[in-house]
């Protein structure tokens, strides 16, 4: 996942007077949207929704509030079937 000094260091390379677009999203914001939406995500659970989002994002429809909560969706949905699965392989091991 990039982090502000890796952003930085990709900025270094552009002139200071070049016009630019940036969207910048954080880990507040994946937290923040979730308690909007009656959802508790973890400060790791953001990072994983954001990396995600990073990797799989579709450039040519950007990130909006919709990505935020599909990936979060994806990242609990994947957390609960982790949880499952290691009571069931518990339950199993007695």
């Amino acid at each position: 996942m990039p982090i502000v000094s890796d952003v930085i260091k990709r900025l270094n390379g552009y002139n200071p007077g070049d016009h630019i677009a940036v969207a910048i999203w954080c880990e507040e914001d994946v937290i923040g949207r979730a308690q909007e939406r009656g959802i508790s995500v973890t400060r790791e659970q953001a990072q994983n929704i954001l990396d995600t989002i990073d990797r799989k994002q579709d450039c040519t429809q950007g990130i909006s509030w919709v990505e935020i909560d599909i990936y979060t969706d994806a990242e609990l949905e994947e957390a609960a079937a982790e949880l499952q699965y290691s009571a069931a392989k518990d339950l199993a091991s007695f």
